[in-house]
């Protein structure tokens, strides 16, 4: 048989797909891994697929989920383009470059970032990349729902469910996980090399599957980009402002929540400016995420992790030294004094940029320290430092900088290379940035053949040992390095 495919049968159905003649990727696009999260399904964990007799055809994206759009005028708009939306979201898209269904080539599966807010696994930066055919991965990209439809807990739908709620979004990735696992084998996929990668909140996704009981035994190995562990909230807390939030929007029951459409839905949380989250639910999370991975509950895989160099760039900062100190006090009272040293303000330029300092080292790389350190006591990890900057065109600015170089490397700045996926962005890309992709993805490929980021032709990279220079300074000449700004990450964690 030549060429992957272009029809394959499902647990659900046959699939139509189709081969691209010059990469010789198969793609299978839009494809139901649930029912529909809609009416009664509304805040209800994933139910199956109904099958379909005949073939489906898979060749066009699946809607993302109802969330807020992006600014024209953002630097991650052209990340996301533009992609209509639906509240019936649970797709997922196959690219296989398997020259027949028996070829058994490792699996990589993506879960997107996005605060639990935006994004969507048809980004074009996911599904328009050179990652499968350069490195022989079938890939899998998947949606989940976000926001208040995927993270929304109240004490109706917990005795719903018997007692725990929310969480919505991370049964999702899970049962995008199951699906893979009864179904990959047909497009040239190793069920039992699977690896789960995600940036952002697609990492906290991934420590959350670590973490969860719930998802054991669906992938072999991890990578967390740019997201760590990071403080949980509990049942109680979220059953409580799932309870304000349907006041707010409602006559405070499930079903007036229920008889809205999704737009209003999100408009009206957003207009009360909620933000919901995972929490630590009881059943999916049994623990808050930091307790699991301190006492060494969550599974003992292969870890592969890290930050950029520059995470809170694009984020908006305090441009006022007097504001910033006052920030400081309020956030860490008696050692306000030990946060300036490590967080300067001496005018409002240094308040900025320290402003914008604290916020990545507290979100971002703080939380990605502490899942090492906890991870690497019960398996092998990986840390890196990301430090190549996008090569942004001379008089390009955003609304988050300006000048664009201003963002340095910035939150996401990653993952184009990741996925081969640089010539969606409007940069003056080099040989340099060339390397960084070869780079990137041979080693996050080789890790997801062998559970080991090492190989030939790549850089000697040491599993992380806390407090020696082992994390991989990932630049198109990579070194190893201590803990960047150690006495802040410790200092803020």
């Amino acid at each position: 048989m030549t060429g992957t495919p272009s029809r394959v049968c499902t647990d659900s159905g046959w699939l139509a797909g189709h081969t691209d003649a010059a990469s010789g990727v198969t793609a299978f696009l839009g494809v139901p891994f649930a029912a529909p999260p809609v009416g009664a399904l509304r805040w209800r964990p994933p139910a199956p697929v109904a099958p379909w007799s005949g073939v489906r055809e898979a060749t066009l994206l699946a809607p993302q989920c109802v969330q807020p759009g992006r600014p024209d005028d953002s630097v991650y708009a052209e990340y996301s383009g533009v992609q209509p939306m639906s509240e019936d979201c649970l797709y997922l898209n196959v690219f296989s470059p398997a020259r027949d269904a028996g070829e058994a080539l490792p699996v990589m599966v993506w879960i997107h970032g996005g605060a639990f807010q935006q994004g969507a696994g048809s980004n074009p930066v996911f599904v328009r990349g050179d990652l499968p055919q350069r490195q022989r991965v079938v890939l899998v990209t998947i949606n989940y729902r976000l926001g208040p439809l995927g993270f929304m807990a109240h004490p109706e739908l917990s005795r719903e469910e018997g007692g725990a709620s929310g969480n919505y979004g991370l049964m999702d990735m899970a049962a995008a996980l199951r699906w893979v696992q009864r179904n990959i084998a047909a497009f040239g996929g190793d069920p039992a090399e699977v690896t789960v990668f995600g940036q952002s909140a697609g990492a906290h996704g991934v420590i959350a599957l670590l973490a969860s009981p719930e998802a054991r035994g669906l992938f072999k190995q991890a990578i967390a980009q740019s997201f760590g562990l990071s403080p949980t909230a509990s049942l109680a807390e979220g059953e409580a402002d799932g309870e304000r939030f349907a006041r707010a929007a409602g006559d405070g029951s499930i079903a007036s929540l229920r008889a809205l459409d999704a737009e209003s839905l999100l408009h009206r949380s957003l207009a009360q400016s909620m933000r919901f989250m995972p929490i630590a639910d009881g059943r999916f999370l049994p623990k808050p995420l930091a307790e699991t991975f301190e006492a060494g509950e969550q599974q003992a895989l292969p870890l592969l992790t890290g930050w950029t160099r520059d995470e809170g760039s694009a984020f908006p900062g305090i441009d006022d030294a007097q504001a910033f100190r006052a920030q400081l006090q309020h956030r860490f009272g008696e050692r306000a004094a030990a946060a300036e040293a490590l967080y300067p303000a001496a005018d409002d330029h240094e308040a900025a940029v320290s402003s914008r300092a604290l916020f990545g080292d507290q979100l971002f790389g703080a939380g990605v320290h502490a899942a090492a350190r906890a991870q690497a006591r019960i398996a092998p990890t990986w840390v890196y430092h990301f430090a190549h900057p996008q090569p942004f065109r001379a008089g390009q600015h955003f609304r988050e900088a300006d000048p664009a170089s201003a963002l340095g490397v910035f939150h996401s700045s990653d993952y184009p290379y990741v996925f081969g996926s640089t010539a969606e962005l409007t940069r003056d890309w080099h040989d340099d940035d060339r390397r960084m992709t070869e780079l990137m993805q041979a080693a996050w490929c080789r890790f997801a053949r062998t559970g080991d980021p090492n190989g030939e032709g790549l850089p000697a990279w040491p599993t992380f040992v806390d407090g020696q220079p082992t994390l991989l300074e990932l630049t198109p000449r990579p070194r190893l390095i201590g803990v960047p700004r150690l006495a802040q990450l410790l200092f803020v964690a």
